[in-house]
């Protein structure tokens, strides 16, 4: 897999052989399917306005997500629509704990994420996926991670569960990277790309469950 982003084109550089006709990637677009039913699944059960944006944010976000794994549209449109709903997520993210903790983001964890995002900025425009990927994780990292000591402890389990499960994600990413070439040498039917969507799947769980919760 190639590290230069004119060479990166999503979904068909992920670990996953595509097909030529048809779904391109039906063990991903499956595990994807089942993350869309979970979403709606919560979505119909929020109790506030800040729960239902953020959840129906990640429901557009899987269902775009989604739909890239069926069926490549030309050059990068695919994955610079996904990028941009990132950055809806994660604004979504920030309103949802503030309604929940009554917090608002200090001086310096403000900074954080305007250096995280001008960073973010310059890896889309100027680097290869795995940069701009990495940052958009570190944005949301550094929400949960802020706001940790402002949840309950009866609910910070959530919080420890979706960083876990989001530094899977990111490993798992990171060994497509490095490894994929090798591993579909050895195994070329085997789709390496499903773990991460398992992963994202039982991420999706545990954000919609946390915030339904309130």
């Amino acid at each position: 897999m190639e590290e230069n982003k004119d060479n990166f084109i999503f979904p068909f550089s992920t670990c996953e052989k595509p097909n030529n006709t048809g779904i391109a990637q039906p063990y991903s677009v499956i595990i994807n399917v089942i993350s869309i039913f979970i979403i709606i699944y919560f979505l119909c059960q929020v109790k506030n306005i800040y729960s239902f944006f953020l959840i129906f944010s990640l429901l557009v976000f899987e269902s775009v997500h989604t739909y890239s794994h069926i069926v490549h549209l030309p050059n990068y449109i695919q994955i610079n629509i996904i990028h941009i709903l990132a950055y809806i997520v994660n604004f979504c993210y920030l309103l949802a704990f503030y309604n929940y903790t009554k917090k608002l983001p200090s001086i310096s964890f403000t900074i954080i994420l305007i250096i995280l995002l001008l960073f973010d900025i310059y890896s889309f425009l100027f680097l290869s996926f795995v940069f701009y990927f990495t940052t958009s994780l570190l944005i949301f990292f550094s929400i949960l991670i802020y706001y940790y000591n402002y949840i309950p402890k009866d609910k910070r389990y959530y919080i420890l569960i979706i960083l876990a499960l989001g530094i899977s994600i990111m490993l798992c990413f990171y060994n497509e990277k490095i490894n994929c070439k090798k591993m579909l040498d050895v195994f070329p039917n085997f789709p390496f790309h499903a773990p991460l969507e398992i992963a994202g799947l039982l991420i999706f769980y545990y954000i919609c469950k946390f915030f339904t919760a309130f």
